[in-house]
């Protein structure tokens, strides 16, 4: 496979790891929002698709192993929070795993059908 086709097919994966992956898991999590959390929070959208975009590419890499420590660093950062409310561990936990299985499905859909990045 040439080498700049498969580069824009990752680059296209990681567009839609950006806003379509953003509104499908905020539209899918949405009921489970705690009430003092902004319906609008865009730092939380910013990391979630930086998580995404990391994951596609960990997986196009095959350092499957090094995914989990995507999530490490993001369960450590929201720690406190996750500890002290319940509600916001559920949608947290929700989230994440909602992002994670679309990184996971983007991200092996590409290398199985592009190869190893």
């Amino acid at each position: 496979m040439h080498t700049a086709v498969k580069l824009g097919v990752y680059i296209l994966s990681a567009v839609l790891a950006h806003w379509p992956s953003n509104w499908a898991v905020r539209k899918a999590i949405k009921r489970w929002r705690p009430e003092q959390e902004e319906p609008t929070d865009r730092m939380g959208a910013f990391i979630g698709t930086l998580e995404r975009i990391l994951i596609i590419m960990l997986v196009g890499l095959e350092a499957y192993t090094a995914v989990g420590f995507v999530v490490t660093m993001k369960s450590i950062a929201r720690y406190d929070r996750v500890q002290k409310e319940k509600a916001f561990a559920e949608y947290f936990l929700a989230g994440t795993m909602l992002s994670m299985l679309i990184a996971l499905i983007l991200g092996l859909a590409v290398q199985r059908s592009f190869g190893k990045l």
